[in-house]
């Protein structure tokens, strides 16, 4: 079996793995978007591929997908088919079209009668994301996804790490966190405990910005909104995403809980205007926010992705409101505008406005990378999904790793 890496070799996002078996089948693993313009090149997507793996669904690695046609088997968990096609229902995009399978956690299956293929459930920002052993010609990869070990999931880390699997011959492994670090927060349960101090007290509205795919972080909000009585609102979109999440488990909340509202945003109600949505708006309506902020807006946090300026303005006479950044504070430099860059800078800004970062990251530290790196004992260790790979070599071989191999995108290597 050969391996190469299109991309994430020296960036992160835009992640592509190819595997080929001796017999010529090819497996690509992610076919991630570029999450940055300063390399445009995706030529790469019209290469041969007789199958594609999808670990998680994060633009950086989804993204590009729907190159590879129609066709082409694309292996997906069912929570990241469902979420993908939740925002294609509200940016009002068709549905996907092709030959999906979906997959399910500590699964193995075969693809392509070559490679076989186990997931592996890992603690990440979306709720689904799978980190992939892939045997074929007698060599197994495994491919570590993008996880942590400091989320509601961290079980998943420890499971892994208590009952690894044996010889591994190549190991890719995400390294997001080099150069990065959790200085503050260092995992999901400070996190809630950290907005949970900023409610507490409040005397006007407090809005979370932060992913709707993330879970955990709205599980944090809810958490600490139980603790002081208050109410979280969210918009219809994320409402719908918690139905889909709900299907797979029972305790995940949904928008009947006591602690959640919903924002009737209007052209998010026109998304699911069609009669098979007619039971999904009836309980939005039974469960709106309506005009309540209005009367006593210290009642609520709203989760979001940006903050409305008309309700912002609406409501700065009831005195501060705080804006609580809970993502990657580089998301607010001037090369991400799709995160409302402007917005949210001028609101920190504004002197109505109580700003707070809290935030810990969907990604491992260098220990727990470290960590899990010793519980696989691979024969090669390959960073992926770094800006830094000789930081990371560097860091490893200080703890005695003597593995570590940097490769570079594009070209093939064998295992």
């Amino acid at each position: 079996m050969k391996a190469k890496i299109y991309r994430g070799t020296k960036e992160i996002g835009g992640t592509c793995v190819e595997l080929t078996a001796d017999n010529g089948k090819i497996l690509w693993v992610d076919l991630g978007a570029p999450l940055d313009d300063k390399n445009p090149n995706i030529s790469y997507t019209d290469n041969k591929v007789d199958a594609l793996l999808i670990s998680h669904p994060h633009q950086d690695h989804f993204g590009l997908m729907e190159k590879v046609g129609t066709d082409v088997p694309i292996f997906i968990g069912e929570v990241a088919l469902d979420f993908i096609n939740a925002t294609k229902l509200f940016i009002n995009e068709p549905q996907l079209k092709g030959n999906y399978k979906t997959i399910k956690p500590w699964q193995t299956f075969t693809i392509c009668d070559t490679f076989v293929v186990k997931s592996f459930l890992t603690d990440h920002s979306t709720p689904e994301a799978f980190a992939f052993l892939i045997e074929a010609d007698g060599k197994k990869v495994y491919y570590s996804c993008d996880f942590r070990a400091t989320g509601r999931k961290k079980i998943v880390y420890d499971k892994i790490v208590a009952s690894p699997p044996k010889d591994i011959d190549l190991f890719l492994i995400e390294g997001t966190m080099v150069e990065r670090a959790n200085h503050i927060y260092l995992t999901e349960e400070s996190v809630e405990e950290g907005i949970f101090q900023v409610i507490k007290n409040q005397r006007n509205v407090s809005f979370v910005i932060s992913s709707a795919q993330n879970i955990d972080r709205l599980i944090s909000i809810i958490r600490a909104c139980k603790k002081t009585g208050k109410k979280v609102v969210i918009d219809v979109y994320t409402a719908w995403l918690l139905e889909m999440l709900h299907k797979q488990s029972s305790n995940v909340p949904t928008m009947d809980w006591g602690e959640i509202k919903v924002f009737e945003h209007p052209s998010q109600m026109e998304r699911i205007a069609e009669k098979s949505f007619d039971d999904f708006r009836a309980r939005i309506k039974v469960n709106s926010v309506g005009n309540a902020v209005f009367n006593v807006p210290s009642d609520f946090i709203y989760f979001v992705r940006n903050p409305s300026m008309k309700l912002v303005n609406e409501l700065r006479k009831h005195g501060k409101i705080n804006i609580i950044y809970s993502q990657w504070e580089g998301y607010l430099k001037e090369e991400h505008k799709q995160y409302f860059t402007d917005n949210i800078n001028a609101l920190k800004q504004d002197k109505d406005i109580s700003y707070h970062s809290i935030h810990t990251s969907g990604h491992a530290t260098v220990p727990d990378l470290m960590k899990f790196a010793k519980a696989i004992n691979s024969s090669k260790i390959v960073p992926i999904h770094t800006a830094f790979p000789k930081k990371f070599k560097i860091e490893f071989e200080k703890e005695g790793f003597a593995n570590i191999a940097l490769w570079d995108d594009g070209k093939e290597y064998k295992i």
